[in-house]
């Protein structure tokens, strides 16, 4: 994470982050106005939507980065192949070095790495066998693509509130319940493409780490969904599904790291939820390497951290799937190493979620 990302989520905390990020304020006004007048242009229908073939269901946010909304598009995937449906994901693939269309995985074999493909479009690939995954700045291309090569008869729109080129059937925006705004500012002076009036356009909120919230904060959240979506918000928190190695391969028990020393080690955009796993798995955090989301770890970055690791006494580098896709095979081999997988546990509005999804299909086959 970057200073100024940290500051975005942590500005409220001190006068001094406030004063240091106030001269953004001449770049956020003009992004405002952009965000505004791109959002009336499509409102109007003087900016054209393409209508895929498929059922579309998008996956958004708000904030950049770091809502949860990686797991959700992965138990939303889970439950429109529950329906059975041939699910694709159209992804944008950020932090690849390659751009153009392209497919990850074709439903049987993955056909691109971390570097061509992007951690997420990757990481959602390996959790989801039959997933079709496809990456490209024309999500109108992928949908086609996806339906006339690959077979697709749904198809899941990852970070897609905002790319609204390509029209949807159901808008879910994920929020993070323990910390959805930031310090409340538009980029590049917060964290936010869009104000929280941008909720009026959705269709569903899910509020992810609800478990994390203060309830009263929780409350005002569920009633503002409420409020602008036209119903109750899901709800979820992140649970732990075990441990892995780095190839993502061998599996250990999560109580493996009780009481264990672990070095942190994240390129992610918010590690701090990553740190509040650890410490309710059990672990001590004595050491940390924190890098920026979709990081690509060089391999002295990586042969530091280990070293850190061991001259700290800890018994593990712990880290996240996300983060394990892109390591090469030299590091995913270290015994050290131990990856956090998580899931998405819904504790509220499963029953919204599946409504909506059934009122898209036209109920359950």
């Amino acid at each position: 994470m970057s200073r100024i990302e940290d500051m975005w989520w942590r500005e409220r905390e001190a006068p001094l982050r406030r004063a240091l990020l106030a001269p953004l304020a001449l770049a956020e006004a003009p992004f405002r106005a952009a965000v505004a007048l791109r959002g009336a242009l499509y409102g109007a229908g003087l900016l054209p939507a393409a209508r895929a073939a498929a059922p579309v269901f998008s996956v958004g946010n708000l904030a950049v980065g770091g809502s949860g909304k990686t797991p959700v598009a992965l138990a939303l995937a889970r439950l429109l192949a529950g329906r059975g449906r041939v699910v694709a994901v159209l992804s944008r693939g950020y932090g690849a070095r390659r751009g153009g269309a392209r497919v990850v995985s074709d439903g049987r074999r993955i056909l691109l790495g971390a570097a061509e493909a992007g951690d997420e479009p990757l990481l959602l690939a390996r959790r989801l066998p039959g997933l079709r995954v496809l990456c490209g700045p024309s999500r109108a291309v992928l949908a086609r693509w996806a339906v006339e090569e690959l077979g697709a008869d749904a198809l899941v729109l990852d970070d897609g509130f905002q790319h609204r080129a390509l029209a949807r059937d159901l808008d879910l925006v994920v929020l993070d319940a323990s910390n959805p705004w930031g310090n409340g500012r538009l980029l590049p002076r917060g964290p936010n493409r869009e104000g929280r009036e941008a909720l009026a356009r959705a269709d569903l909120a899910w509020l992810s780490r609800a478990d994390q919230a203060e309830p009263a904060a929780l409350e005002a959240l569920r009633a503002l969904c409420g409020e602008r979506t036209g119903r109750p918000p899901v709800e979820s928190r992140h649970a732990v599904a075990g441990l892995s190695d780095g190839a993502l391969e061998r599996s250990f028990p999560a109580a493996e790291l009780a009481g264990r020393r672990v070095l942190l080690l994240a390129g992610i955009a918010r590690p701090g939820g990553f740190r509040r796993t650890l410490e309710g798995l059990g672990a001590r955090v004595a050491a940390e390497r924190i890098f920026a989301d979709h990081h690509a770890f060089a391999d002295r970055e990586l042969e530091e951290a280990f070293a850190a690791a061991r001259a700290a006494g800890c018994d593990h580098v712990a880290t996240t799937e996300k983060d394990a896709v892109r390591l090469s095979t030299r590091w995913a081999g270290e015994e050290m190493l131990r990856v956090v997988r998580i899931e998405v546990e819904i504790t509220r509005g499963a029953g919204l979620l599946d409504e909506a999804v059934d009122r898209v299909l036209g109920g359950p086959r």
